[in-house]
């Protein structure tokens, strides 16, 4: 019963977490950086979810809050220009 009791109260305790970067903290015009620190893009949009929309490559990329930090001052992402280049 201890072990139910475990599970449930970590995965309320997860359910609780606030993403690494939400809206709030990206606004539009904000400079994104990459994995490795390199500059990729100015933010376009801040979706209501978190998501941030950049013009990369001549293509609009939609970069999920699930990616995002804020890393002294910087907003980043977990992604590489690489896997950016990828996103539809």
């Amino acid at each position: 019963m201890r072990k139910i009791s475990s599970l449930i109260l970590a995965a309320t305790a997860l359910s609780f977490t606030v993403p690494a970067a939400s809206a709030a903290e990206a606004e539009r015009n904000d400079r994104l950086y990459d994995a490795t620190g390199s500059s990729v893009a100015k933010v376009n949009r801040v979706t209501d979810a978190g998501d941030l929309l950049v013009i990369y490559k001549g293509k609009v990329r939609r970069i999920e809050a699930s990616t995002l930090s804020n890393n002294e001052g910087k907003l980043m992402t977990s992604l590489t220009k690489t896997e950016i280049r990828r996103l539809d």
